[in-house]
């Protein structure tokens, strides 16, 4: 299976590869920390990273996917 971002080999039992799998595990972590310190939803907290300068590409790629994905 090939990741839906980038094309590289999925992970075993993962969706995306190795690079957007960290990325995606970051994004989850920092939602815990973003969503209670700021009170908002996913689809913003999605929104707010792929604005920020300072999020990295990698994390970047995988917020644009997956706001598209549950569009």
């Amino acid at each position: 299976m090939k990741c839906p971002i980038c094309g590289r080999e999925v992970l075993p039992g993962g969706n995306f590869c190795d690079r957007h799998s960290a990325a995606y595990r970051s994004l989850l972590e920092g939602f815990k920390k973003w969503g209670k310190a700021m009170k908002i939803g996913w689809r913003e907290y999605l929104k707010a990273l792929v604005d920020n300068p300072n999020t990295g590409q990698w994390v970047k790629e995988v917020a644009r996917h997956l706001a598209e994905e549950k569009a």
